[in-house]
């Protein structure tokens, strides 16, 4: 059913040829609610008392996430209530409609399921309804008893690429991946989450200040005004190094410290290897160690060569040569055995850890 709010059906006026608005009357209005159309972004609302809290899952940058029971399906599903500050009422709905438009326009297997928006008695009380995931990676990693082998390291990886590549084919930017946005169903199948701060491809400029700092990529560190997937994709090889690792690989503080790290790791950015690098705005701002060793093959030492190469071409420096989803599902690191689990393999694994 549509949501019905209150507000004006018309606003009719008496025709005038007086271009300085004399002689216009305002007719009469209408103050009866109207319905918002279903195929409206905001249409089709469903009101909050239809579920049934179970538990508070967590915070995230836009909202508060609960364990909820759909009362009229007998389902559990995910409800996040979005962050909306009466004083910027206007200004913070741009994103909620932008999270809302996007995740309407997104239907993949590893993208979590968007079943629509739920409403309480203001505009405070804003909802989305999305398919509950037990499983974080995030909570995988920090368990130490939850050792993925390299077949199911394949086999999260596979499906990560495999939902970024479909996100990005529809020319959208996640721009906020990491450990914590990476669920898993009861069955294994990895799902993205947290569309928050996704926003469609753009020419024009784009706000810097986006992506967890670990996972933030060079161009937005050093301000580049426009970027593309290729954020994600730095974002994707951060988490893939994590979850070898078992640890974040750039855990810094500071964006200053997070540079640091980088070009300790990975050897430092120049002309060369990022034509373009040295206009780039923030450069001034931070002192460039040269270092002109990368220490990848160092610290995954006991990973495969082809594990280390694809780690490589998504820690490239120049966002154009960065490899794409695509361009890693067809690396030879899932062609060589052990090849990739199936998503049921995942679950002993998954089910070690504390569900969220």
């Amino acid at each position: 059913v549509s949501m019905p709010i209150p507000g004006l059906e018309h606003f009719p006026v008496e025709e005038s040829s007086s271009s300085s608005g004399e002689g216009i009357t305002l007719l009469s209005f209408d103050l009866q609610p109207f319905k918002i159309p279903e195929l409206h972004v905001s249409g089709k609302c469903r009101h909050i008392s239809e579920f049934n809290k179970i538990s508070h899952i967590g915070e995230g940058a836009h909202g508060t996430v609960y364990k909820v029971l759909d009362i009229k399906s007998g389902e559990v599903v995910a409800l996040k209530k979005l962050k909306i500050s009466k004083d910027e009422l206007a200004c913070i709905s741009i994103y909620c409609l932008r999270e809302i438009t996007i995740l309407k326009n997104l239907e993949h297997c590893n993208v979590t399921h968007f079943y629509g928006v739920a409403v309480g008695k203001s505009f405070e009380s804003t909802y989305l309804i999305q398919e509950y995931c037990p499983f974080s990676l995030s909570k995988v990693i920090d368990d130490e008893k939850a050792i993925f082998d390299q077949s199911q390291i394949k086999g999260v990886m596979t499906q990560l690429f495999e939902g970024l590549a479909y996100v990005h084919s529809k020319h959208i930017i996640h721009r906020d991946l990491s450990v914590t946005n990476i669920l898993f169903t009861s069955t294994g199948i990895l799902k993205i989450s947290d569309f928050g701060f996704s926003r469609l491809t753009s020419n024009g400029e784009m706000t810097p200040n986006v992506v967890s700092r670990w996972y933030r990529a060079p161009e937005i560190l050093f301000g580049a005004k426009t970027y593309t997937s290729a954020i994600d994709m730095w974002a994707a090889g951060c988490i893939f190094a994590e979850l070898i690792h078992r640890k974040p690989l750039f855990p810094a503080d500071t964006d200053n410290d997070m540079i640091k790290l980088i070009i300790d790791t990975i050897s430092s950015p120049n002309e060369t290897l990022w034509p373009g690098f040295t206009e780039l705005p923030l450069l001034k701002n931070y002192e460039i160690r040269q270092q002109s060793s990368n220490r990848l093959r160092q610290i995954f030492r006991d990973q495969p060569k082809t594990c280390i190469t694809l780690l490589h071409k998504l820690f490239l420096y120049n966002p154009e040569t960065r490899y794409s989803a695509r361009s890693s599902l067809q690396h030879t690191y899932f062609m060589d055995e052990p090849h990739a689990c199936s998503e049921a393999a995942l679950v002993p694994t998954l089910q070690i850890s504390e569900t969220i």
